[in-house]
C-alpha cells in the first residue's frame, strides 16, 4: 500500500458491506477502529439508521460527535455485528488485542456480538503470535503479584507507562502488564494459564472469536474466514 493509514481506511471501508439499517454496531478501539467509526459517521448523516455500543471512552466520545447514536446492553444485549482492529492476527484468526489499552471492553463486546470482523493493514498478520507485547490487565493492589506469577511461565511483564512516565490506567481503574513472550506456541494454553492467576482481569489473546478479517494490503483487500 502508499502507506499504512490508507490500508487501515480501505479495510474500514470495506467492513462497512457488513452492516445494515437498523443493526446495533459495536464500535472498536484504536487507529484503524477509528477509521471504521469515521466512516459509519459519514453514513449515519447519510441516512443509515444503526445504533452503537462502544468499546472504550475514546471511541463513544468519537461516535457521538459524529452523530452515530450510542445505547448500551440494558438497551441492547446482541451486538448484530463488531467492527475492530487488532494488533496480530494469524491466518487462523487468532488475534492479540490490547494495544490501545481497552482489551476489557473490547472482548465484552466481541463476545456479545453476533459477527465480530476484523480490520487491519497486511503488516499485522502473522504466521505466530507473539512478536507483538501480550497485554495483561490486572486489578493494581495485584500487579506485583501477577507480575511474578508471568514470569514464572516464561513472558517478561512490565507495566504499562503514558508518555508522561505515569501508570497507564484503563478505563475500568486498572494497569496493564505487556508481556514479551516471543512466539507463542499454543495460544490455548497460555490463556488459560493467564486466566487462572488471581488478579488479572482479562488478556488480549483474542481466541476462535473473529468470523473473519479484512486486510489490506498492495493488492486490495483479502478477506480470511475462519
Amino acid at each position: 500500500m502508499q502507506n499504512v493509514d490508507e490500508a487501515k481506511e480501505l479495510a474500514a471501508q470495506k467492513s462497512l458491506e457488513f452492516v445494515e439499517d437498523g443493526m446495533v454496531v459495536g464500535l472498536g478501539s484504536g487507529t484503524t477502529a477509528t477509521h471504521f467509526i469515521k466512516l459509519l459517521g459519514e453514513r449515519v448523516k447519510q441516512g443509515l439508521k444503526v445504533r452503537g455500543i462502544a468499546s472504550s471512552k475514546a471511541s463513544e466520545d468519537l461516535a457521538l460527535s459524529l452523530s452515530i447514536p450510542v445505547t448500551n446492553f440494558q438497551e441492547c444485549p446482541v451486538i448484530d455485528v463488531a467492527i475492530d482492529g487488532a494488533d496480530e492476527v494469524t491466518h487462523q484468526l487468532q488475534l492479540i488485542k490490547g494495544g490501545g489499552g481497552a482489551l476489557l471492553r473490547e472482548k465484552i463486546v466481541a463476545s456479545a456480538s453476533k459477527r465480530f470482523i476484523i480490520v487491519a493493514d497486511s503488516s499485522k498478520l502473522v504466521d505466530r503470535l507473539g512478536k507483538f507485547p501480550l497485554p495483561v490487565e490486572v486489578i493494581r493492589m495485584a500487579s506485583p503479584l501477577v507480575a511474578r506469577r508471568l514470569e514464572q511461565l516464561g513472558m517478561s511483564p512490565t507495566v504499562r507507562k503514558t508518555a508522561t512516565g505515569a501508570d497507564y490506567i484503563t478505563d475500568e481503574g486498572n494497569l496493564i502488564l505487556d508481556c514479551a513472550c516471543g512466539e507463542i506456541d499454543d495460544p490455548h494454553r497460555v490463556a488459560a494459564s493467564i486466566t487462572e492467576i488471581i488478579g488479572v482481569v482479562e488478556h488480549g489473546l483474542f481466541l476462535d472469536m473473529a468470523e473473519r478479517a479484512l486486510i489490506a494490503g498492495d493488492s486490495g483487500v483479502t478477506e480470511l474466514t475462519r
